[in-house]
């Protein structure tokens, strides 16, 4: 096994600390058990082929912007303050 020290601000670090006892665990085991749930995640969901639902999204948004139906964040803003001064 191998140490890395890490460093965290003063209230993060409390933060752990009051995690891991809730718990009943060290801290330092604590916190590489989440270091290594947050790998395994991560790692788990890189590649991952998107599901049909995540496609047909992705298609209608894509669908959407050639059809000239999707506005910048300026231009609904104004939208919406236009209709606010009715």
């Amino acid at each position: 096994m191998e140490t890395i020290a890490v460093p965290f601000r003063e209230d993060t670090a409390d933060r752990l600390k009051r995690a891991a006892a809730e718990i009943g665990m060290p801290v330092g085991e604590f916190i590489a058990s989440a270091a290594e749930g947050f790998m395994m995640d991560n790692e788990a969901h890189r590649g991952s082929p998107l599901s049909a639902d995540q496609i047909a999204q992705i298609e209608a948004g894509l669908a959407a912007e050639r059809e000239g139906r999707i506005i910048s964040n300026e231009e609904a803003e104004a939208r919406l303050a236009a209709r606010r001064t009715r």
